[in-house]
């Protein structure tokens, strides 16, 4: 119990350092989620999904010819719907039939059969979206050697150990290529996933805009900070985030070691929004922006701040934003060295213009030039001293 105690100290401990390191560093951060980091090339594997064998294994034989064509339609159609509905990639468009459902043409038993077998394709193919678990009926579709690489008994035991993460439906070959994932519930790389941005400062009399490039997320576990990107990850449940790879970036969201640094020029009416999270960051020279691009313009708390977006739903019934604004704390001392005045002359206030850190006589400057250094550098670097 003690030892436990302990390393939920280290952990919190850990966590807690990390989070001072971010607004050190004048990082805004929120909580997005819980999550896991899963290694896709140690534990998960490529797996088409075959559904024919399912479908085949509908009763049709007491169904007339027309009520077995509406239902082949019907199929094709919902699997095509339910995909799209779940976000997966859809590869292909499905078969086009000349049939409307004409329920003169089509019996009693006729018409029982055919809605009871397309509302079964479609409660069981939503189930498998949503569980992310290969179950009765899809189980009989795998294959043994699968089932061992899963380190599983049997198909029952296959479902309990795997998770499986649908990439693309192909409706006319009817099949899901998934990626089928063992254990993950066992890898240790979780924690909680936070959504970052650099608040940035303005600098030379406002007239320059700059901040760092960070990554947009990050996976704070106990051991380590790790960069994501969400796009390449997926929501179980609703609650919890499974990535599989990490963002390919040289950038330490800790330190802002090797984090690209950006800059506009600014000038009376300047607006410059980011994505944070669920919400923005915006970072201005005005005392009134149009947050929502509906022309109506409100107060903001300071030149950089965050916006996030509350609903509310008055007697009218139609839902109001109500923008909640915080003002980014900014830090006493400058994060940037100064601006080199050639670089600044070439500063847009549409595009962001990159630049680096280089030296001139022994001090720090911002250029736009890569490598750039003064001459007593370049003749200091010859001679070597």
């Amino acid at each position: 119990m003690r030892l436990l105690a302990t390393l939920l100290l280290l952990a919190t401990t850990t966590h807690a350092s990390v989070l001072d390191a971010f607004r050190a560093n004048g990082i805004e951060f929120e909580v997005y989620g819980e999550g896991r980091l899963i290694p896709e090339k140690q534990n998960c594997v490529p797996y088409t999904l075959d559904l024919n064998e399912f479908i085949n294994s509908f009763n049709t034989n007491n169904m007339n010819e027309y009520s077995r064509g509406l239902l082949q339609k019907r199929i094709f159609t919902s699997f095509d719907a339910i995909c799209r509905k779940f976000h997966i990639q859809v590869t292909s468009e499905p078969p086009v039939y000349n049939l409307t459902e004409d329920r003169t043409q089509m019996r009693y038993l006729d018409y029982f059969d055919y809605n009871w077998n397309s509302l079964r394709f479609e409660r069981d193919l939503k189930s498998l979206f949503l569980e992310h678990k290969i179950n009765h009926p899809f189980l009989d579709a795998v294959s043994q050697e699968t089932i061992k690489r899963a380190g599983a008994s049997d198909v029952l035991d296959f479902s309990q150990k795997t998770t499986v993460f649908p990439k693309m439906c192909n409706v006319k070959q009817m099949t899901v290529d998934t990626m089928i994932c063992f254990n993950i519930s066992e890898t240790p790389q979780s924690g909680t996933i936070y959504a970052l941005a650099h608040g940035g400062e303005f600098l030379h009399n406002e007239e320059v805009y700059a901040y760092y490039d960070i990554p947009q997320f990050a996976l704070i576990t106990q051991q380590a900070v790790i960069p994501i990107e969400l796009e390449k990850c997926k929501v179980l449940f609703g609650t919890y985030i499974y990535c599989f790879e990490e963002f390919d970036t040289q950038c330490d969201v800790r330190t802002l070691s090797d984090c690209p640094i950006y800059a506009y020029k600014t000038d009376d009416d300047f607006v410059f929004r980011r994505n944070f999270g669920i919400g923005y960051i915006y970072a201005t020279t005005e005392s009134e922006v149009d947050l929502y691009q509906n022309g109506t313009r409100q107060v903001v708390p300071g030149r950089v701040f965050v916006l996030r977006t509350n609903y509310e739903t008055p007697e009218s019934g139609v839902p109001v934003m109500i923008p909640e604004m915080t003002p980014h704390q900014e830090s006493e001392k400058s994060q940037f060295a100064e601006l080199l005045p050639e670089s600044q002359k070439i500063l847009k206030s549409g595009t962001p213009t990159r630049l680096y850190t280089t030296q001139r006589r022994g001090v720090n400057f911002l250029s736009h030039k890569h490598f750039d250094q003064g001459a007593w550098e370049t003749v200091r670097d010859f001679f070597g001293f």
